[in-house]
């Protein structure tokens, strides 16, 4: 948090002790309390000071930007860094949290009160170390829930005193601080304390009504404004307001603020209720439309700014700048439908320019840079796309800014969302509906190196060549290449030199960039498959040179995993491992844990297998089985569980590795495609051992039982 908590010491430490870990009871605590009242400042100051006794981790899921309840589940998965690519969220969230002890914060349920209960109903029985933190305006009614409800800040009643202090009372010292924040040094006098004290009680001890009303005071003596909140505000009745006539408070302080912006602000601050999560100048520039001049934007913001109505982040370069939640809300209850629907046709069209700018930079920009500069779009990108395709905006603008997005999702290891969005910009518009090259990027997004084995994957690949194929690109290229990588991993050898020699001719021009990198994977994996891995070497060790000078990471680590499995191939095993663990280093922690890189984790635990590191590849199969359940990878899983077989078959138990064969078998006759040579070689030791040890009635019989198990069931029998 980056303000001072102020009167809020008494309720931080009554949620403390309930969520304390020793209390068995405080596994579901919701903060309950009217808009403006504070809940996400304590819920985040909560977080802070209780982190210690979640040793596994604190996490943050804000509901405010949904709009659809059936969101929530991607939301919480997106909060604890889970990249699912299978739609399945709620089983991969509850997989990710059981063995973990950790505090989850859900706030502004008050939209989706029945989907947050059912979350955290969830998690709360399958995961019995988790506790759970939640803002709302009303209870979730969920099974087990606590409530600490927050009352406003504490006030100088009328007969305190002659000259109260206004630093005494939480009400007026929130007040004063946020004034000294933009008028600087400031000292009332007894007159001006009484004003002020007058002030916070009109506001009724709301925090954010006290802090709209605060800026006030670079244009007005505390008296002037003391008397024009009373003119506006009805006089408080006797004893607290209830939560409704607080609402009325803040509603009342809301427009009085509306009401003091000059025309221009005024004008700009309605569509700045669009974006979801934080914007830039630039996005503003766009919501302004063309009736403002940029000069007159940025200095309507830091007016904004000026007044509390838009929050700043001066400490990201470019600066960010975003709505409160409350302020947010109140704002699109006040916009007509044609005002709203406008605004966010104008940012959907700015952020598909954004995109397309993204995509060229990604080109040739190093991938810390690019990151660095285009994540903070990421909420934008996501309300945009969800107002465009799942809430009736525009289907068609939808579309064709889902199929700019995908740099974004693979960049950012959400490769889950792509498929999200991609699916529904294919299935929400008839067909022909879709320009060529829209319907192009959309089928390729849902065709690449990831969606191997999937039903329809090789068949959007084609599609989007013959969309494609009369007007040669870089787009194209990239095309033919996945043409040809789902043909190689489908055992087909005809045509696929013709292909990738068509593709090479695409990115004549551009050697230079990322865009071939792809390429020169489809190329050595052919070379493999058709028996030339000595050939593949110096056309991958080139594109390793390539992607280092480029900055690219991510190419960078899975061409280091294909050189790997050629090393591998060439009997040098250690120099295999020694060429992943390159690979996961370039990427870092954080991305060495995407859906991308899996089979990386794969290859390096059939490596500790080759070489008979038994307990290292106990490890590393356990633990990438785990993560490719949750991610919803069924090839990898498969690949994990036969890993897992080997083991098992060495440990003693050949009747167990010839089931969990069994599962991967069929599952890899299900895909289509070809095992990695690693994988394969996995394949061959466990089936040469498991026909050593049993009869070969006996291993036909287990090898069917294991193909009838469910993933569930396979994992299940490892443990």
């Amino acid at each position: 948090p980056l303000t001072r908590l102020i009167g809020r010491e008494a309720d931080l430490q009554a949620v403390l002790a309930l969520l304390a870990p020793s209390r068995s009871s405080g596994r579901l605590v919701t903060l309950l309390g009217p808009g403006g009242i504070g809940k996400t400042r304590l819920a985040l100051e909560v977080a802070d000071q209780a982190a210690a006794g979640f040793p596994d981790g604190v996490w943050l899921a804000e509901l405010g930007p949904l709009a659809d309840p059936a969101a929530l589940p991607l939301a919480v998965a997106r909060a604890l860094g889970i990249d699912v690519r299978n739609f399945a969220y709620r089983a991969a969230i509850l997989l990710w949290l059981a063995p973990r002890r950790g505090l989850l914060l859900l706030d502004n349920c008050e939209h989706m009160p029945e989907a947050a209960a059912a979350m955290a109903e969830a998690i709360l029985r399958a995961c019995p170390q988790m506790a759970i933190l939640a803002t709302s305006r009303e209870p979730l009614r969920a099974e087990g829930e606590l409530h600490h409800r927050l009352a406003p800040l504490a006030l100088a009643e009328p007969e305190e005193g002659a000259d109260p202090a206004p630093e005494d009372f939480p009400a007026s010292a929130l007040f004063l601080e946020r004034a000294r924040a933009v008028i600087g040094p400031f000292t009332p006098d007894p007159a001006q304390a009484r004003d002020i004290l007058a002030i916070c009680r009109s506001l009724d001890g709301l925090p954010l009504a006290l802090e709209l009303a605060a800026p006030l005071l670079q244009t007005q003596h505390p008296a002037q404004l003391r008397a024009r909140l009373e003119q506006r505000l009805p006089p408080l009745a006797a004893g607290r307001r209830t939560a409704p006539a607080r609402q009325q408070t803040l509603a009342a302080t809301l427009d009085w603020s509306l009401a003091l912006l000059a025309p221009a602000e005024l004008a700009l601050l309605r569509p700045l209720a669009a974006p979801r999560g934080s914007w830039s100048l630039e996005a503003a520039l766009c919501l302004a439309g063309a009736a403002m001049a940029p000069d007159a934007v940025q200095a309507a913001v830091a007016r904004l700014v000026d007044t509390s109505l838009v929050q700043a982040d001066l400490a990201r370069d470019p600066p960010r700048y975003r709505l409160l939640q409350a302020t947010r809300s109140a704002l699109l209850d006040r916009l007509p439908a044609g005002e709203a629907e406008g605004a966010q046709a104008r940012l959907a069209e700015w952020l598909a320019g954004l995109c397309r700018r993204a995509a060229a930079d990604w080109e040739t920009m190093p991938d810390a840079a690019w990151h660095a500069r285009y994540r903070p779009e990421l909420d934008m990108l996501r309300g945009s796309l969800a107002w465009a395709l799942e809430e009736a905006g525009d289907p068609a603008q939808g579309a064709l800014l889902a199929s700019l997005s995908e740099t974004f999702w693979s960049e950012f290891a959400s490769t889950g969302e792509l498929t999200r969005w991609f699916d529904r910009a294919l299935a929400i518009l008839p067909p022909g509906a879709l320009s060529p090259e829209v319907e192009a990027r959309l089928l390729l997004g849902r065709s690449g190196w990831l969606a191997i084995g999937e039903a329809g994957a090789a068949d959007a690949a084609g599609r989007a060549v013959a969309l494609l194929q009369d007007a040669p690109s870089p787009l194209l290229g990239r095309a033919l290449a996945q043409q040809a990588l789902h043909r190689i991993m489908a055992g087909e050898a005809a045509g696929i030199g013709a292909l990738l020699q068509q593709a090479a001719a695409c990115f004549l021009g551009w050697a230079d960039t990322k865009a071939p990198l792809g390429l020169r994977r489809v190329e050595a994996l052919a070379m493999l498959r058709q028996g030339a891995s000595e050939e593949a070497r110096p056309l991958l060790a080139a594109a390793i040179q390539a992607a280092a000078r480029l900055g690219a990471a991510r190419d960078q680590a899975l061409l280091l995993g294909d050189l790997a499995e050629l090393e591998f191939l060439a009997g040098d095993i250690d120099q295999a491992a020694a060429l992943v663990e390159q690979a996961l280093s370039v990427l870092g922690p954080a991305r060495s844990r995407s859906a991308w890189v899996q089979h990386l984790h794969g290859a390096l635990a059939s490596y500790s297998l080759m070489r008979g590191d038994v307990d290292g590849a106990r490890r590393l199969s356990a633990d990438r089985l785990y993560a490719t359940r949750i991610m919803g990878m069924p090839r990898e899983v498969a690949a994990n569980l036969e890993r897992a077989g080997l083991l098992a078959a060495r440990e003693g138990k050949p009747r167990l590795g010839a089931r969990l064969m069994g599962f991967a078998e069929a599952r890899q006759d299900q895909a289509g495609h070809q095992r990695s040579p690693s994988s394969q070689a996995v394949h061959d030791r466990l089936l040469a051992e498991v026909s050593a040890a049993l009869a070969p009635a006996d291993l036909s019989a287990l090898r069917a039982e294991g193909a009838g198990l469910s993933e569930e069931m396979a994992a299940a029998a490892t443990a």
